[in-house]
């Protein structure tokens, strides 16, 4: 399957792959300019210093040559984009601003983009979902290719008032029935936790009161792991295979809050996430206080979480080592900053979700400063349509 590393120009400034192949077949395939001939090793020292996707479309646009040049040349990955409401892109600069300015992808018509949500991402891959019919899908950001899921719901039409919140990948679409997705959604006003993975027919779905209606979603080490937003409370679940795919076996709390410190009075709110960093499940805190609650960050907290001993244990973290962490709706990633020069690492980006629609800002691990995450920040970012969905990261493999 093609997982879209040869076409992730078009998102910005390379044509659509029909034109393009168009327009090479009626070209004599010798070089019209001495720029043609350079060497495929020389293309690569400068895609290294080209972290951006936009920087690095425009030079695969130049000519055949060099667009066959610029493939595989062990380049690390470039910066991540913003996947914007009705699929717009947003792309980041090497000073780790987004740009003011978004940019519609062309989508197939049966993503029907003005009408689906995004909601996570792996790789090249999005994961949209229409928020009437409980239907969702993939589609490859960059190759376009569509595949189906299972609507959420059971056989009794309650998928009419199923709406994905978010979900999370085990691993990558396109390596089949390695791909767990863990999906939260809330089926006639109930939230609910549902497991699928390619060869399965339906959801697998799990019902507890201890399913809330703000959560964090994780796969780590095997196990899926489930954050409450509001309160710093961690559950594990217990994956199993049977004759009809996947399912939850178990849940187990962690007894996570048990743990933290509470430095801060009862009017402050927190809010909660969690992401893979270095083969360590980290917690990300936001302390929230003041008139108005949401609007005014305290401070961010980080902890590494050692899940290996009972009860689990945190340690307090200050750096990571150079690379960024990024925050969303539709999950949470680190990105190796520290590979580029000129690219400051030990950030953390957040953007709008379901609990706090209003963030949007980057916050610096050395020294405790927050700053914008675009100047100016356009209405598209900072105060999201909620029927259209909220940014998602994504990111690009190549």
């Amino acid at each position: 399957m093609d997982s879209g590393a040869n076409t992730a120009g078009e998102v910005f400034d390379e044509m659509p792959q029909e034109k393009r192949r168009r327009l090479d077949a009626g070209r004599d395939e010798s070089p019209s300019s001495p720029w043609a001939g350079l060497q495929a090793d020389a293309l690569g020292v400068v895609l290294r210093f080209l972290p951006c996707l936009t920087d690095r479309a425009r030079v695969r646009s130049v000519c055949r040559n060099w667009r066959a040049a610029a493939y595989g040349r062990g380049v690390a990955p470039p910066l991540p984009l913003l996947v914007m409401p009705r699929f717009r892109f947003a792309s980041m600069t090497p000073g780790g601003v987004l740009t003011a300015t978004s940019r519609r992808a062309w989508m197939p018509p049966e993503v029907d983009a003005d009408r689906a949500d995004c909601v996570g991402s792996s790789g090249a891959w999005l994961v949209g979902a229409r928020q009437v019919g409980g239907e969702c899908f993939f589609v490859n950001a960059f190759s376009h290719v569509v595949l189906h899921l299972p609507r959420l719901g059971d056989s009794d039409h309650s998928h009419w008032a199923c709406s994905l919140r978010k979900v999370a990948l085990s691993a990558s679409p396109e390596l089949g029935t390695k791909c767990i997705v863990a999906a939260f959604a809330f089926c006639r006003s109930k939230p609910e936790l549902a497991l699928w993975r390619p060869g399965m027919k339906s959801w697998r779905v799990w019902q507890h009161p201890l399913i809330a209606g703000h959560i964090d979603m994780a796969f780590y080490q095997g196990r899926l792991y489930m954050l409450w937003r509001f309160s710093p409370s961690l559950f594990v679940f217990e994956i199993v295979e049977d004759v009809h795919g996947v399912s939850f076996s178990r849940m187990k709390d962690c007894l996570l809050e048990k743990l933290l410190p509470t430095p801060l009075g009862s009017n402050h709110v927190l809010s909660c996430n969690m992401v893979e960093w270095r083969g360590r499940l980290l917690l990300i805190i936001r302390y929230y206080g003041g008139y108005q609650v949401r609007h005014r960050v305290l401070k961010v907290e980080v902890f590494a979480m050692d899940l290996s001993t009972k009860p689990i244990s945190l340690t307090e973290i200050h750096s990571f080592g150079g690379d960024c962490i990024f925050v969303g709706s539709g999950g949470c990633k680190s990105f190796p900053a520290g590979l580029y020069r000129g690219v400051e690492g030990d950030l953390i980006y957040f953007v709008p979700d379901h609990y706090n629609t209003h963030d949007a800002f980057v916050y610096n691990m050395r020294d405790g400063k927050i700053r914008l995450i675009v100047e100016p920040t356009p209405r598209r970012i900072c105060a999201p349509v909620h029927s259209l969905g909220f940014p998602v990261w994504l990111f690009p493999p190549e």
